[in-house]
């Protein structure tokens, strides 16, 4: 993808492409039969939602709700077991054919009279209460009575759990169940029930207990249902199940293979007869919503109310009681807040109609072999195809798994993941084009070579190493700037008019020579006009004390001047004899320095083997004028204002000058770095940086009688020199000549860009 992808080897572009491919495969094929793997569980949430369930048949149960509209008309939550057992009483008057109680009745009822006389002080004033509750008739026994009446499942468990794992049952002695050709097998390895709590006596003589609790995803939502529990008491059905294992009995099919419990899994389940029913690997039912919500409601006030008109809707049917008021009533599931109650009773109706989401067992192997296909057609696209070509055929591919897997569930029922194909037809070409572009940004042994001894070693060292291109990226911070150059007397520069090899070797010796120093105090070389040198500090690494690092790196441009001379004198005498006629040597060869710090943008400037780090910003300027003029002004190295605030302390300067650096700009001092702090000690430094001091502010203040005396008394040190004096006395002339405005600072030079 690009223009150079095909130069380079097909071989290096495939493998990494088709190493993610091979992983995407192999993960389709072993966590096929797993639950909540994402983005899997999104997409089948999607394709239910897409391809609702017809739930043809299933008019066959109905649903009394203790809702919000109940707790108003009938008092507030929780209530009593007799008020269930009153619903339990209404559906049998209403001609239901079962009822299955879906809320959690483990343990005593809290509201039955005798656990609330348990409750009671025990003193002789409550003694005539607790005897009265404790002669009332239980609220479990009154719903145990009421459950005589018609067939009746009461549940224990509530709420969604996360999977615990497998226990061992038997199923001999249940009548509710039996296995198909179970070849004397007695046993089924189902999944624990979390149950806190048994039912209590009085509930199981007259009912069957069921198990209320759904399974939690790890995305915190339900979707499924284990149709088969196992308790202390041997197999239990779930909650929705109940209704088939009151009337006719459930009959399941058993797995050739055995879990770790040393009995065989149910894989299927047949109830009254009628189609077969796949299970999941976790004995499950996915949760499948209809078109509409056609589930026939009752609110329970209308139940216990009486009445006519609610009573049809119960007749020969099977009845679920739930309560959809509190937070432990309602599920979260990816079609929002649904009342444990009606989830359960909406899955008794997939099981009537036989509407279940199926995950056939070849689902992995298809799933696998078509995400190495998809893989294949994506790689060599990206490979052979144009890139506009390559893009359209991955997102054909991507989307063409899409709509083929929602058209096989909407007809069959049957669910294929299309996320591993997604994956592979978008990730592989997206491995490539990464492959390339980084191939060409950097592993590109040409673009490393343009900053070979540019940057700092480890700077260097780090970049090679790297498999991504932060250093070089552009960026925007404060840099200090360094500009030198290495300048000949006019005299000798004339010599090498005939020998202009010569005097290219001797520029290239010299700017050596101060690269190494650059390089050696951990800052970035470039070239500047007319053979000068830039320095960078703080970029492309920031770096700790950087002015300190660029001023140290000046002074020991100064202190190896004979070195350089030494080198520049060899390299011009490389062809012979050159100054061999006169008394001319390079000892009044020098170097300028100018430093500056402010906020520039950095970044390679260039492409390939053109490239180079530079500096762009108001410093480089600054910088490149300040070096400019050292020459008249003595010391060797000329630095801004902000240099000498950072390092007053830690180096010898002295004033210079004041000057605007553009015509907007306010005056700044400008100073010249003479060396390190023991050079104040020395009382002759002392008085001409006092001098120098005193005359540079009174010519900034526009003090003209205050500058004239200064500099009068500034001729009289040695060393000074005379251009710089002669200067001033020009400025001082000119002003006085003009009368300049003070206010307006006329009387400060402006440097010219």
């Amino acid at each position: 993808m690009l223009e150079q992808r095909l130069q380079q080897r097909l071989r290096l572009l495939a493998i990494p492409a088709f190493t993610l491919v091979g992983i995407l495969a192999l993960t389709a094929l072993l966590s096929s039969r797993m639950h909540g793997v994402q983005p899997r569980e999104t997409f089948f949430d999607l394709f239910l939602q897409a391809a609702p369930a017809p739930l043809e048949q299933a008019e066959t149960i109905a649903l009394i709700d203790i809702d919000q509209a109940s707790l108003d008309n009938l008092g507030p939550w929780p209530w009593p077991r007799t008020a269930i057992a009153r619903l339990v009483a209404a559906a049998e008057r209403a001609g239901a054919r079962s009822v299955t109680v879906a809320l959690p009745l483990e343990g005593r009822d809290p509201l039955s009279p005798d656990n609330l006389a348990a409750f009671l002080p025990r003193n002789e004033e409550n003694g005539d209460t607790i005897r009265q509750l404790q002669a009332m008739p239980t609220t479990d026994a009154a719903l145990g009575a009421a459950a005589r009446a018609l067939p009746t499942a009461v549940s224990a468990g509530a709420g969604a759990r996360s999977w615990i794992g497998w226990q061992r049952a038997d199923f001999e002695g249940t009548p509710w169940l039996r296995a198909i050709d179970n070849d004397g097998r007695s046993g089924l390895a189902l999944p624990i029930a979390p149950l806190s709590a048994g039912i209590e006596r009085a509930l199981t003589d007259t009912s069957a207990p069921v198990v209320g609790t759904w399974l939690k995803d790890s995305d915190g939502q339900v979707r499924r249902l284990p149709l088969l529990w196992a308790t202390a008491q041997g197999p239990m059905p779930a909650t929705a199940l109940a209704p088939f294992a009151l009337s006719g009995g459930v009959a399941v099919d058993l797995a050739a293979t055995r879990r770790e419990t040393g009995a065989p899994p149910p894989t299927a389940l047949t109830v009254g007869g009628a189609n077969k029913i796949l299970l999941g690997p976790k004995v499950d039912l996915r949760y499948w919503p209809g078109r509409t919500d056609t589930l026939d409601t009752v609110p329970a006030w209308r139940v216990l109310e009486g009445g006519a008109q609610w009573s049809t809707m119960l007749r020969d049917r099977d009845v679920f009681i739930g309560e959809s008021v509190t937070s432990d009533g309602v599920a979260q599931t990816p079609w929002g807040e649904i009342s444990f109650a009606h989830l359960h009773a909406h899955m008794a109706r997939q099981i009537v109609a036989g509407d279940v989401p199926i995950r056939p067992v070849v689902s992995g192997v298809t799933e696998f072999v078509l995400t190495l296909l998809a893989g294949a057609i994506t790689i060599a696209a990206a490979i052979f195809a144009r890139p506009l070509a390559a893009i359209i055929v991955s997102v054909v591919v991507a989307l063409l798994s899409v709509v083929v897997f929602l058209w096989i569930f909407s007809e069959t029922g049957r669910l294929f993941d299309p996320s591993f194909i997604i994956g592979a037809a978008l990730g592989a070409p997206l491995v490539i084009f990464i492959v390339v572009v980084g191939n060409i940004l950097m592993r590109d042994d040409a673009l490393r070579g343009a900053f070979h001894g540019n940057l700092p070693p480890a700077t260097m060292e780090r970049l090679q190493k790297s498999t991504s291109g932060p250093l070089l990226n552009g960026v925007r911070r404060e840099v200090v700037v360094l500009s030198c150059g290495f300048r000949l007397p006019e005299g000798l520069e004339a010599k090498f008019h005939a020998r202009p090899d010569d005097f290219v070797r001797f520029c290239g010796a010299a700017n050596d020579a101060l690269r190494r120093t650059i390089l050696s105090h951990g800052g970035t070389v470039d070239f500047a006009e007319n053979g000068r040198l830039m320095g960078y500090w703080n970029v492309p690494e920031v770096l700790p004390h950087p002015i300190e690092k660029a001023c140290a790196c000046a002074l020991a441009m100064i202190d190896e001047m004979n070195n350089l001379t030494e080198n520049v004198q060899t390299a011009a005498f490389a062809a012979g004899g050159l100054l061999s006629d006169t008394e001319m040597s390079f000892a009044d060869a020098s170097v300028e320095v100018g430093i500056a710090v402010g906020e520039c943008f950095a970044g390679p400037i260039g492409l390939g083997t053109r490239n180079r780090y530079g500096v762009v910003g108001p410093a480089v300027t600054i910088a490149r004028q300040l070096r400019s003029r050292s020459g008249f002004y003595g010391p060797a190295i000329v630095t801004d204002d902000r240099i000498f605030e950072a390092l007053r302390h830690h180096y010898a300067f002295l004033d210079l000058d004041v000057l605007r650096f553009s015509e907007d700009d306010t005056a700044h001092t400008i100073y010249g770095l003479v060396g390190n702090p023991f050079l104040k000690a020395s009382k002759a430094f002392r008085e001409l940086a006092d001098v120098q001091r005193e005359m540079v502010g009174a010519w900034r203040l526009g003090e003209y009688a205050k500058t004239t005396i200064h500099l009068q008394r500034l001729r009289g040190f040695p060393g000074v020199p005379d251009g710089y004096v002669e200067r001033f006395d020009a400025r001082l002339a000119q002003a006085r000549g003009q009368r300049r405005s003070l206010d307006r600072g006329d009387h400060i030079e402006c440097l010219k860009a």
